[in-house]
């Protein structure tokens, strides 16, 4: 009876409680969910139900497939981390969690990405989770959960550093770039002041110009889910200040 219902499965069952409550994080019910989340967090860790790496491979796979929640659950993260009294193994768990996600990320930037899943595949979800995955690092960004030298190391460089053949418009260009746009949208005020490398950040804004451009010639929609105005951004250098504007290239005064 092994595989049967017993103790052995405490792991699975705590994880997949603690995942389904941070999924249905909502700003209308979210002190409620929050405070269960912390109980179930701090309780399973204490009593050593499971490990602090289990639970995180358990549950970092929210990443890849919430959507509307990913800001209230890093601003969860965020919370119950720096709670004054909480353990060092919650810290931990926080930590392990936020890095598991961005290094799963990382990785799944060298798939030839498509918009369908596939087996085997690093993604969870395809093309379209590695976008969700994306609004999800950005918002870890943002809450200022990962490190500057964390994000320097596992972001642009395995993002941008690939190669695939493409002529025209191609799914796995828009994948990769919808999520270049997820991440600038949403922690652009956090990577662009320094913590990029100017050259990295001209990289991701000229595939950014190029898919509109592209798309734009193939007549696709893709203004539908693009506002360019959120990308008209500026970023420091220790040399100078560039603008770059997407609606009409480099240089824009």
């Amino acid at each position: 009876m092994a595989d049967g219902p017993g103790y052995h499965n405490c792991q699975l069952v705590l994880a997949t409680s603690i995942y389904n409550l941070l999924y249905n994080l909502c700003p209308s019910k979210y002190d409620e969910i929050a405070q269960r989340i912390k109980y179930w967090i701090e309780y399973a860790i204490t009593e050593q139900f499971t490990t602090i790496d289990d639970l995180v491979e358990r549950i970092s796979p929210v990443a890849w497939n919430a959507s509307g929640s990913h800001s209230d659950i890093s601003r969860f993260l965020k919370e119950f981390r720096d709670a004054p009294h909480r353990s060092e193994e919650a810290k931990s768990f926080v930590n392990k969690l936020c890095l598991h996600v961005l290094r799963w990320f990382a990785i799944a930037s060298a798939e030839n990405l498509s918009m369908s899943w596939s087996g085997g595949s690093i993604p969870v979800g395809g093309g379209e989770g590695f976008i969700r995955a994306a609004s999800f690092v950005g918002h870890l960004i943002k809450c200022g959960l990962l490190s500057d030298e964390l994000v320097r190391r596992h972001l642009i460089k395995p993002l941008t550093t690939h190669y695939y053949e493409t002529n025209g418009y191609d799914q796995t260009t828009a994948v990769r770039t919808k999520a270049i746009y997820q991440l600038f949208t949403i922690a652009g005020n956090t990577l662009l002041q320094g913590l990029l490398e100017p050259g990295d950040v001209w990289i991701c804004f000229e595939i950014l110009d190029s898919y509109i451009f592209i798309t734009q010639s193939y007549h696709c929609n893709v203004l539908a889910s693009f506002d360019t105005a959120r990308l008209n951004v500026r970023f420091d250098s220790c040399h100078d200040a560039s603008h770059y504007d997407l609606t009409r290239g480099p240089g824009t005064p």
